[in-house]
């Protein structure tokens, strides 16, 4: 700063080094007005005025901003700028979508007037801390506290078919106060308004049998689900937006043997996506056949087919007996039997022409 002229007594000489200093010093003191506002001068003084529409935008501090610190019994007393902690929600419902928080020191909220004061000490840090339920939505208004340690927080997860969800905590990092020399120094960690998203997730297992659903992975935040697989007898096929379990079977042995499964086809072509609807397997069914090879005498049963509970049954048409050959001299001389119309005894001799006699009933035809 330019001092001024020394004083002078009566008869003293002013020179021009004198003068000089006067009007550097007169300049040097003279009021100039600083960015957005105006310099107004009157008989009494002058006097600073913002102009109703200033021509140089008026420079706003940050959300958060530290506006003033006073030292108060061993510690500090700090005022901040208000910011807002701002809740943007996928789904409305009575709500709006896009929420706005002020948060508050002890039970005054930042934008009161005059504004809450801060204590706080040298290594200290200012958080703004909110909860959350178990659907990431606010459930308590946000609030600013002081710690010298980190906070870590939880975050939240929504219920699940495993288990009942957890609410979040959440800590926002304001700024840290330090020391420089004796002095604080603000380390900034925060400038702008704290946004959160609420990521709303929820699941459930409809219905019985196996649940495709299978746990929420906290440590990864991943949901996961089961793969569905077919297994012996079943095929899985993704079309589009299912997956279809196909049976899926085949029939095993001689190739020339009846097929029971009948497999899906088109024109002698296997179909490769069969259309809904239950596999279709061909009857086992029994052998009849004509009485004297003479339709209209009436049909008997050679071979039956019956069912039980758990069984097919395939057996004979119920009937039993035998027939014996024998000689001139009436010595047998060859039997046949059967049971349930099936032969289970013959014999191979040979009788001569003419001397044939039986003891049994002739056979079931």
């Amino acid at each position: 700063m330019i001092r001024l002229p020394q004083k002078k007594r009566p008869g003293d000489p002013i020179l021009a080094e004198d003068w000089n200093t006067l009007l550097d010093a007169i300049a040097a003191r003279t009021p100039r007005p600083g960015t957005g506002l105006e310099l107004i001068a009157s008989s009494g003084g002058f006097a600073y005025s913002q102009p109703p529409e200033p021509i140089i935008p008026r420079q706003s501090l940050p959300p958060f901003a530290v506006i003033g610190i006073e030292k108060s019994e061993g510690s500090h007393e700090v005022i901040i700028k208000e910011g807002w902690v701002i809740e943007r929600k996928p789904k409305s419902e009575d709500n709006p979508a896009v929420k706005f928080h002020m948060p508050r020191s002890g039970e005054t909220t930042l934008d009161t007037i005059p504004r809450p004061r801060i204590a706080m000490s040298i290594g200290d840090t200012l958080w703004c801390k909110y909860q959350t339920d178990i659907m990431g939505e606010i459930s308590e208004e946000p609030e600013v506290i002081v710690a010298a340690d980190d906070q870590d927080g939880i975050h939240y997860y929504p219920e699940d078919p495993e288990s009942s969800g957890q609410e979040g905590t959440y800590f926002v990092k304001l700024f840290k106060l330090e020391d420089d020399e004796g002095f604080p120094k603000i380390k900034v960690y925060q400038q702008s308004d704290i946004e959160h998203w609420a990521q709303l997730w929820t699941g459930d297992n409809l219905g019985g049998g196996a649940r495709v659903y299978k746990e929420h992975k906290e440590t990864e935040n991943i949901f996961k689900f089961r793969t569905i697989r077919g297994d012996y007898g079943i095929r899985e096929n993704e079309t589009g937006d299912e997956v279809e379990l196909d049976f899926w079977a085949e029939n095993i042995g001689e190739e020339s043997g009846g097929e029971i499964w009948k497999k899906p086809e088109q024109n002698g072509v296997p179909i490769p996506d069969p259309p809904d609807g239950p596999a279709q397997f061909r009857k086992v069914v029994g052998r009849a056949y004509y009485l004297d090879d003479n339709p209209d005498a009436g049909v008997t049963e050679q071979i039956k087919v019956v069912t039980d509970e758990d069984l097919v049954r395939v057996i004979g048409n119920g009937k039993k007996g035998s027939r014996v050959w024998r000689d001139c001299d009436g010595n047998e001389v060859m039997r046949i039997e059967w049971d349930d119309g099936l032969i289970t005894s013959t014999g191979d001799a040979e009788m001569e022409a003419g001397c044939e006699e039986t003891d049994a009933p002739p056979p079931p035809y």
